[in-house]
C-alpha cells in the first residue's frame, strides 16, 4: 500500500513489533505518511548533515576520476583502431580477418561502455574517501577491464555484430588497462604536485584514550591514504589525558561517552572508531546505535588485532561469532610458487648487480683493509641458522667491539633487537654509502640462489634477537628470511620492533606474487630516499 510500511525492530530482522513467529504469516504494523517521511529523513541526515562543500568536493574527486577514464578509453580505442586498420607494418605483418569503420567501433564500445566505469565502481577506484596506492590499484583495473571486455564480445555476439573484431579487441584492451593506469597515475601526481590528498578526508572520532587509540591515531596522522582525520578522543576513564607526540599535539580528550552526540554535531565528525576502552558491551553497542541514527559510520578495533589480517575464517555458535587464527605460514601452491619466483627472478637480479657488484668489491677493497663480504650467522626458515652474506660496511673486526650505546645511553627499548645507530664510528667511508642505498645487500642474492633466503620475506635475525622474542614472534621463521620485504619499504630502522613483526605477520597472511612485485618496486623508491637506512 503507497505511503506504509513495515516497522523494522532494533535487529533488523524485518519482524512486526510485538508479533512472534515468521514476518511473512502475520499483519504487519502500519505506518503513516508522516512517519515514513521521518524515517527517510533520518536515513539521509549522515549526507545531508555535511556541508554542502565537502559535497561538492566528493562529487568533484568522482567526476574527475571519471573524466580521466574516459579520455583513457577513447584513446584506447584511437590507438587499437590505427594500429589495426591503418599502421602499414602492422596490417603487412598481420593482415585483419575483416574491415570496419572508426565510427561502427566507437559506437559499439560506447554502448557497453558504462559496464566498466560500473566495474571499476564496484572495485572501490570511485571511492572519494580512500587512497588506493597505484601499483595496488593495478589487479582491480585489469578486472574492471577484463569484465567490460567479456561483456562487449557476448553484446556483440547477441546482435550478431562485426563491430569488434578480435585482433582489434585484444589491443583495445591491452591499451585500456595502459591508458586507464598511466591516467590513474598522472592524476595521482598532480595531487601530489599541488600538495592535495587525492583522499577526501573525514573528520574521526576515537573512542578510547588508551595504548591502541593513541597508536592508532599516529598511524591515520602518518598514513593519509585512509582518508581519515583524527579530531580527538571519547573516554570514561582516559589512560592518556595529555600527549606527549609531536604528532598528537593537537588532540585531546573530548568528553565521555555520553557526550557522543554533541561531539559528533560540534566537530562534523563523519566516522567514529572504537578502540579499547572500560566502557560495556552494553554502553558500546548503544553507542554505535547513536552513531549509526546521526549517520556516522563507526567501525570497531578487535581484540587481537596485532595477529588478525584480512583473511579470516567466522564461525559462530549460538549467535557468537568466532574468528579462526591460523598459523602464518605459506601453504600448498603458494609454497612452491614462492620458490619458482625467486630463482627465476634471483638469476635475472644477479645479472642485472653484478656490475655493481664487482664496482662495490673493489671500492672495499681500496677504502681500508680486510675481506670484502662481511660472513655472519643469521636464524632461518624454522629456527635454523645459515650464513648470510653482506658487503662489509665496517672496519675489519669491528663486529666484535659492539657496544649497547643508543644515542648515548646504554641499552635501548628492546636490547638487542635491531641495534643500530645512526652515526656509527665503525662504519667505514664506503659503508656508509652502501648501508644508506642497501648496496650492502646485494651479495645475499647468492643465498637466495642457494635455497636459504628469498627475495622477499622478514629480514633475517641474529641468535641474540631471536632468543627474545615472544611467542607470536616466532611465526615470522615459518617463511625463509628475504633480501627486502614489507619493513623495508614501510620506514625501515625508523619502524619500532613490534611494528616490524606485525608488518612480517601481515607479509605472511597475505602474500602473493603480485604483493611481492610490488614490494620490489617500492623497493627501489626506498634505496633512493634512503630514509631509515643507517
Amino acid at each position: 500500500m503507497e505511503g506504509q510500511l513495515t516497522r523494522r525492530n532494533r535487529s533488523g530482522s524485518g519482524q512486526s513489533l510485538g508479533v512472534d513467529g515468521p514476518p511473512s504469516t502475520h499483519a504487519v504494523e502500519e505506518i503513516s505518511d508522516e512517519e515514513l517521511q521521518a524515517i527517510i529523513s533520518e536515513a539521509t541526515r549522515g549526507f545531508l548533515r555535511r556541508p554542502l562543500s565537502r559535497r561538492l568536493e566528493v562529487t568533484a574527486r568522482v567526476a574527475v576520476r571519471v573524466a580521466v577514464d574516459s579520455l583513457a578509453l577513447w584513446l584506447a580505442i584511437w590507438m587499437a583502431y590505427w594500429l589495426r586498420f591503418e599502421n602499414s607494418w602492422f596490417l603487412r605483418t598481420f593482415p585483419p580477418e575483416n574491415a570496419v569503420s572508426l565510427g561502427t567501433v566507437t559506437v559499439t564500445l560506447a554502448v557497453t561502455s558504462p559496464v566498466l566505469f560500473m566495474a571499476i565502481k564496484a572495485c572501490g577506484l570511485y571511492d572519494a574517501y580512500r587512497r588506493v596506492r597505484i601499483l595496488d590499484s593495478v589487479p582491480w583495473i585489469v578486472g574492471a577491464v577484463n569484465a567490460y571486455v567479456v561483456f562487449t564480445l557476448i553484446f556483440s555476439f547477441l546482435i550478431n555484430s562485426q563491430a569488434t573484431p578480435r585482433g582489434f579487441l585484444v589491443l583495445f584492451w591491452a591499451f585500456t588497462i595502459i591508458f586507464i593506469f598511466l591516467g590513474r597515475t598522472f592524476l595521482q601526481a598532480l595531487f601530489s604536485l599541488l600538495g592535495m590528498s587525492e583522499a577526501v578526508m573525514r573528520n574521526t572520532l576515537i573512542v578510547g584514550a588508551g595504548k591502541v587509540g593513541k597508536s592508532l591515531a599516529c598511524k591515520l596522522i602518518k598514513h593519509k591514504c585512509f582518508g581519515l582525520r583524527p579530531i580527538g578522543f571519547l573516554d570514561d576513564d582516559p589512560l592518556f589525558a595529555e600527549f606527549k607526540e609531536p604528532v598528537l599535539r593537537d588532540l585531546r580528550v573530548l568528553g565521555d561517552m555520553g557526550h557522543i552526540g554533541k561531539v559528533i554535531e560540534d566537530f562534523n565528525v563523519e566516522k567514529v572508531i572504537v578502540a579499547f576502552s572500560h566502557a560495556s558491551s552494553e554502553e558500546l553497542l548503544d553507542l554505535t546505535s547513536r552513531c549509526n541514527e546521526a549517520g556516522v559510520e563507526c567501525s570497531v578495533v578487535p581484540r587481537l588485532f596485532e595477529v588478525i589480517t584480512d583473511e579470516i575464517a567466522v564461525n559462530e555458535i549460538g549467535g557468537i561469532p568466532l574468528i579462526r587464527l591460523r598459523e602464518k605460514r605459506l601453504r600448498g601452491y603458494k609454497k612452491a610458487l614462492k620458490a619458482v619466483e625467486d630463482r627465476v627472478i634471483g638469476v635475472a637480479a644477479l645479472l642485472v648487480a653484478l656490475p655493481v657488484i664487482l664496482v662495490t668489491a673493489i671500492a672495499i677493497k681500496l677504502d681500508s683493509p680486510g675481506p670484502v663480504f662481511f660472513r655472519h650467522k643469521r636464524v632461518g626458515k624454522d629456527g635454523k641458522c645459515f650464513t648470510c652474506l653482506k658487503f662489509r660496511s665496517m672496519y675489519d673486526g669491528a663486529h666484535e667491539l659492539q657496544v649497547m650505546m643508543v644515542n648515548g645511553k646504554p641499552g635501548n627499548e628492546f636490547g638487542w633487537l635491531c641495534w643500530k645507530e645512526k652515526e656509527d664510528p665503525r662504519v667505514t667511508r664506503v659503508g656508509k654509502f652502501i648501508r644508506k642505498y642497501s648496496i650492502d645487500e646485494l651479495p645475499q642474492i647468492f643465498n637466495v640462489l642457494a635455497g636459504q633466503m628469498s627475495l622477499v620475506g622478514p629480514r633475517p635475525h641474529i641468535k641474540e634477537e631471536v632468543r627474545q622474542y615472544k611467542d607470536w614472534h616466532r611465526q615470522r621463521l615459518n617463511v625463509k628470511p628475504g633480501i627486502t620485504g614489507l619493513w623495508q619499504v614501510s620506514g625501515r630502522s625508523d619502524l619500532p620492533f613490534d611494528e616490524m613483526i606485525k608488518l612480517d605477520l601481515y607479509y605472511i597472511e597475505t602474500w602473493s606474487l603480485w604483493q611481492d612485485i610490488k614490494i620490489i618496486l617500492r623497493t627501489f623508491k626506498a634505496i633512493v630516499s634512503g630514509n631509515g637506512a643507517y
